[in-house]
């Protein structure tokens, strides 16, 4: 086959079918409708006289002729990128670029809206895309691009992801306005009584308490857990429970007007807050540019 008859073009659209084996996924990655992903599809299939993927009740399962492909086309794209495209330079004023961020449900409430205002001051052509991502999904999103960069209280992640340190967040006890406690000095033993709505992540800051509270030989009994900080105000709100969170998002809850922060009867260790990327990133010119907008905002 003459190479110059094959389309390289086709070459990432193949990439991310190997990988999300989904047409709605890869066209989602690649900013294409699902339509020209098809049709994408179907001209690889004349190309390599081979049928490619196959529907089934699993999704599209490559066929022994395309998972043979996936290593060598993932490597060219790799050089492609590194030793090629990362030296054409960034220019962020001119770029329609999309980056994807990858928080957590705090920094989607805290750091989210700072990131999108001054990206839009420098970039106002770049789009913004954010994930809602957990500690174990966020080094093989980075991996592969899924996301550009991902920012929170991430303590266990591996070696092959660089990372920068932003600042630190400490914590707070919140209740509703009329609450019983409510500009009262919080006692360890008041504290400990109180029913709590708890959210448990992966900082670990809930078994923490837990721990300087079982030192005194004492134990949260009304406890409520919940899978999100975003949760919590409706049910504050609502009720007498107390609930630990990070202070930059209990400031945020309070600025509204109907919520008292309290200052904790124990020490607890500040979590702190970094941002972590791929180093197959590290010198892509627009990745290294963003890092650089989100750390004059918040390192």
């Amino acid at each position: 086959m003459d190479i110059k008859s094959v389309d390289l073009n086709l070459l990432p659209v193949l990439d991310a079918l190997l990988r999300h084996r989904s047409v709605t996924l890869a066209a989602r990655e690649l900013d294409m409708s699902q339509s020209a992903v098809s049709t994408a599809l179907g001209r690889l299939r004349d190309t390599l006289g081979d049928q490619m993927f196959v529907r089934t009740g699993r999704g599209m399962l490559p066929t022994p002729r395309a998972s043979q492909l996936a290593e060598p086309v993932a490597a060219i794209l790799d050089r492609l990128r590194d030793e090629v495209l990362s030296a054409s330079g960034f220019v962020a004023a001119d770029s329609e670029r999309t980056f994807t961020l990858g928080l957590s449900d705090v920094g989607s409430y805290v750091l989210w809206p700072r990131i999108v205002s001054a990206v839009a001051q420098q970039a106002p052509s770049v789009r913004l895309r954010m994930r809602v991502v957990t500690q174990p999904l966020i080094a093989s999103a980075l991996e592969s691009a899924e996301i550009d960069v991902a920012l929170g209280a991430y303590p266990d992640l591996p070696d092959t992801l660089y990372q920068r340190r932003l600042f630190e967040r400490k914590y707070v006890a919140m209740v509703r306005i009329g609450h019983p406690l409510a500009g009262k000095r919080l006692s360890v033993q008041a504290f400990a009584r109180c029913p709590q709505a708890v959210v448990r992540l992966a900082s670990g800051i809930q078994d923490r308490i837990d721990e300087t509270l079982a030192q005194q030989g004492l134990t949260r009994e009304r406890v409520l857990e919940m899978p999100s900080y975003l949760m919590l105000p409706p049910l504050l709100d609502a009720g007498d429970h107390l609930a630990v969170i990070p202070g930059q998002l209990a400031d945020a809850f309070a600025r509204h007007g109907q919520f008292k922060l309290l200052k904790l009867p124990f020490d607890l260790p500040a979590s702190v807050i970094r941002m972590h990327w791929h180093k197959r990133f590290h010198e892509d010119a627009g990745n290294v540019w963003l890092r650089g907008v989100i750390s004059s905002n918040f390192a």
